[in-house]
């Protein structure tokens, strides 16, 4: 089962996420969050439990705190607590200075408009598969 994390201060992009996995053939346990800070502290206890998070739908504009600034909170001297992570940024516009800030961020795997599509979601479904699959 993939672990799937949504943080997004958008109700209904959380419910379109959550409408097409019920269209996916892959079984995932979701999570969402429309506020950063109480996404914060599941991550910590999945860290804590020892509980992967596979993959991590991170919208980038949020009013609380940006997805950036959430990445810097989970980082301890540099490096991401969570680097065995898919890190996807969610955005409405992705604009060339949030390219130029994901490198900073090596842990972030790419960027995707919103809204996601099926199409995405098996796809990376399938490269998270194929790691879990080659660590056995």
């Amino acid at each position: 089962m993939i672990q799937l994390l949504v943080v997004d201060d958008d109700d209904i992009n959380i419910f379109l996420l959550k409408h097409l996995l019920r269209k996916s053939t892959q079984p995932v346990d979701i999570a969402s969050f429309v506020n950063p800070a109480e996404a914060l502290k599941y991550i910590s206890r999945c860290i804590d439990e020892g509980k992967r998070i596979d993959l991590l739908l991170l919208d980038i504009n949020m009013p609380q705190m940006s997805g950036w600034d959430l990445l810097n909170e989970l980082r301890i001297d540099g490096v991401s607590t969570i680097k065995e992570s898919h890190i996807y940024m969610l955005s409405s516009s992705v604009h060339a200075s949030d390219s130029e800030k994901a490198e900073q961020f090596p842990e972030v795997s790419g960027f995707i408009s919103k809204p996601v599509t099926l199409e995405f979601l098996t796809n990376v479904f399938s490269i998270i598969v194929a790691a879990k699959q080659a660590k056995c």
